[in-house]
């Protein structure tokens, strides 16, 4: 690695004088293999990238409580020397490490995650850190992203990484992104890892695989999905391409997700859902998210409140703190999900965007309250020092420079 170069990540710009004016950096996933049994295609996709010995990445609660992770073991076959499942929420470093030196002993020559954003951005650390010779927390601080110059930057990768194939069970999105979050345990902080070679080579997208994912759990990374989209479409360098593809995975989500939820089995409405999480993130890298995803980095960091549920509890609460700058963009949100705005202003027609999905996290029965997952009022100072030097808080509709305004959002829905 060559430490003194970094690679600035380099988001659009706002519109100059009507044209858009940035750098669209397309995210390099090679292939995404779709369809209920399509996971039968994995040991030809580990094949042509080459991999002989495979670790499995995944989660507990699918290697104890399920049979899908012997499910992927006897797909690919001798390939699989070795299953990690002791991945944990928030990706913390000691469980990175672990899967490192497991890898590194096992000598894997590609990696599958199989779950969701946890496995799946551990199994990105995990190559990371086989190609830089991680083997302690230390050895981490020097390939963090950090901000500078009003961009996103991080380590200058010289060798390339193990191939990685992600499987996805939630609506989370991580398998389409080339960032990891990792979290310090002694700083109660997650940093944020990546660049283009961490992104998966390939994704299965396989709604087969969903069915046995908790309720609460697929339909909170729906929110999640869900403020992928508003964020893209309110973003401060929003542009036609990225509005498109958001807005239309906000129209599939806002109707195939309460399916999904009304039924298990659909696996039509299962596979429209990961259809529209994958268009709601396609965007990250040209156009900046905003506060709900700077908050809920550190907000699930600090106090282990799982990404999907920070959506649904802040994201109706950012929309509002941002209205004032973001209402005809929002009022275009209210459009997509079918809201009648007739006779509405912008700023009417922007609230009632928030109330649905308030609404709409009330009907899938997620707890909307912070206390309701164990957080305290002492927990809010630290969260929202945190979250103020977050990268995606500096890329908020509104600024915010001071911590009191973060407290004051994260006391309203205690």
């Amino acid at each position: 690695m060559n430490s003194t170069a970094s690679v600035p990540i380099i988001f659009g710009q706002p519109d100059n004088g009507g044209a858009f004016a940035g750098v669209f950096n397309l995210q390099p996933v090679e292939k995404v293999i779709c369809g209920p049994g399509s996971v039968a295609g994995l040991s030809d996709e580990i094949d042509r990238l080459g991999g002989t010995r495979v670790l499995l990445v995944t989660g507990r609660t699918l290697a104890t409580k399920t049979d899908l992770v012997d499910r992927i073991r006897k797909v690919l076959g001798e390939r699989c020397v070795g299953v990690y499942s002791e991945t944990v929420q928030h990706v913390s470093q000691a469980s990175v490490l672990a899967a490192t030196t497991m890898a590194r002993e096992l000598e894997i020559d590609a990696i599958v995650s199989f779950g969701g954003g946890s496995p799946i951005d551990t199994a990105k650390a995990v190559a990371m850190c086989l190609a830089h010779d991680v083997r302690t927390g230390s050895d981490l601080e020097p390939l963090r992203l950090v901000i500078e110059d009003g961009n996103l930057s991080g380590p200058e990768f010289d060798g390339a990484m193990i191939p990685h194939v992600a499987i996805s069970t939630t609506l989370s999105a991580g398998e389409f992104t080339g960032f990891a979050g990792i979290t310090d345990p002694e700083r109660m902080r997650k940093d944020a890892f990546g660049g283009p070679a961490m992104i998966p080579r390939a994704v299965v997208l396989d709604a087969e695989l969903t069915v046995a994912t908790p309720e609460w759990l697929w339909s909170s990374t729906g929110i999640r999905a869900i403020d992928h989209c508003v964020e893209t479409v309110y973003s401060i360098a929003h542009q036609p391409f990225a509005d498109a593809l958001a807005l239309r995975a906000l129209e599939m989500l806002s109707t195939a997700l309460p399916r999904s939820i009304a039924d298990p089995q659909d696996l039509v409405a299962r596979s429209a859902c990961q259809m529209a999480t994958w268009m709601s993130i396609f965007s990250l890298g040209l156009i900046p998210f905003g506060m709900s995803h700077g908050i809920g980095h550190q907000l699930g960091a600090r106090c282990d409140l799982p990404h999907g549920v920070c959506s649904a509890i802040m994201l109706p609460e950012v929309m509002d703190y941002n209205r004032p700058a973001t209402a005809s963009r929002q009022r275009l949100l209210a459009e997509t999900l079918g809201i009648d705005v007739t006779g509405l202003s912008d700023d009417e027609a922007a609230a009632a965007a928030s109330q649905w999905i308030r609404d709409l996290t009330k009907q899938m029965g997620i707890k909307n309250r912070l206390g309701d997952w164990g957080v305290k009022d002492e927990d809010l100072a630290g969260v929202a020092h945190d979250a103020l030097d977050d990268f995606m808080n500096a890329t908020n509709p509104v600024p915010v420079d001071n911590p009191d305004v973060i407290v004051d959002l994260l006391r309203r829905v205690l």
